[in-house]
């Protein structure tokens, strides 16, 4: 997390990267064997793990599911509601009117 340490973030992102890579061959493999021919398809057209700019294509119109996408909405506004609120504790424990259970840092 955040340590400072060079060692430790590089450490973390090998182990991070070995675990995405473990994860997806055993994802390619069981979808290949259950999609078939049109994965390998996808997989031939798509870069595994890193996302290429130039393969993206837009479409001149879009369609959706308002019920959905107000859902998803809903869903991204509990991050963003719950910002003011984690600050408004803070500000309440170094004021001294929240008290400090234990320190995460």
């Amino acid at each position: 997390a955040q340590t400072g340490s060079v060692i430790v973030s590089v450490a973390s992102a090998v182990l991070c990267a070995a675990a995405f890579y473990i994860v997806t061959l055993r994802e390619e493999r069981h979808l290949t064997t259950v999609l078939g021919a049109p994965y390998k398809d996808y997989i031939a057209r798509v870069p595994r793990f890193f996302p290429n700019p130039r393969l993206y294509r837009d479409q001149a119109e879009v369609t959706f599911t308002p019920r959905i996408f107000n859902h998803t909405l809903r869903d991204g506004l509990m991050f963003v509601a719950s910002i003011p609120f984690f600050e408004l504790i803070e500000s309440g424990q170094e004021s001294g009117v929240i008290p400090v259970l234990f320190w995460l840092y």
